[in-house]
């Protein structure tokens, strides 16, 4: 099998095709984030919750966010995604504070991620079955890369490319630049940079290869670090 015949290969997060399933699981998602939003909060609190988000996202429509289109985004659709995920968080931590917030989140991203995006992406052996996991592995991370970038999502500089290494920064992410605009740069990490942490460990574990960061845009660090490592050798032989 050849790389460019994986799903999704050379598209990003605008133009990936969902499998038919994709809105069932959707539906499911939203159950779940619902149940886990009235534990923490109640009933009252979660129909509070839903209020604020609504209020904060229209707020936030009305601001101006120029930049978005000047990096290239215009999908106002996407745009609208990226501020209702960043207002949710917003509206989580006006009521019970940013950290507990965060770590409610981080469960909901724990609990709901994997489910809903996997299916999209290729799977392990479909990597392997490319002849080589790991170069697999990068040359359709990068293609990806390259097409989140043409769609103004993030500005990516690969930093390391070897045989064992695939590291890169980003230097300006969409999310990270609507949390600037709600005024907290953290919003977006327990929404968005987190679901990085989960997802892609759980794919390179499986592989004899590691996921490394030093820190996020979101954190106050300088750049989202990447470093995907292949530690195993001779592995696919």
């Amino acid at each position: 099998m050849r790389v460019e015949d994986l799903n999704n290969y050379g598209k990003g997060l605008l133009d990936s095709e969902p499998d038919p399933a994709m809105i069932e699981r959707a539906g499911n998602i939203r159950r779940i984030m619902r149940q886990e939003l009235e534990r923490e909060l109640g009933h009252t609190g979660t129909t509070e919750l839903m209020f604020r988000m609504k209020e904060e996202t229209e707020r936030m429509k009305a601001q101006d966010l120029s930049i978005l289109k000047e990096r290239g985004l215009r999908d106002q659709r996407f745009i609208e995604s990226v501020i209702k995920r960043i207002a949710l968080m917003k509206s989580l931590a006006d009521m019970i504070g940013v950290e507990k917030a965060s770590a409610l989140q981080c469960r909901l991203v724990d609990k709901t991620i994997w489910e809903l995006m996997s299916p999209m992406w290729p799977s392990v052996d479909d990597y392997k079955a490319c002849g080589n996991f790991f170069e697999a592995f990068k040359k359709y991370s990068k293609a990806s890369m390259a097409a989140n970038a043409r769609a103004g999502l993030h500005d990516v500089e690969i930093v390391e490319d070897s045989p064992t290494v695939l590291a890169f920064d980003i230097k300006y992410c969409v999310w990270h630049e609507v949390a600037k605009a709600f005024g907290n740069p953290y919003l977006c990490y327990p929404s968005t940079c987190y679901g990085d942490e989960v997802t892609i460990p759980r794919v390179l574990s499986q592989a004899e290869c590691r996921f490394k960061r030093a820190g996020t845009l979101a954190q106050g660090a300088p750049v989202c670090d990447f470093r995907y490592e292949f530690l195993g050798e001779g592995f696919n032989s």
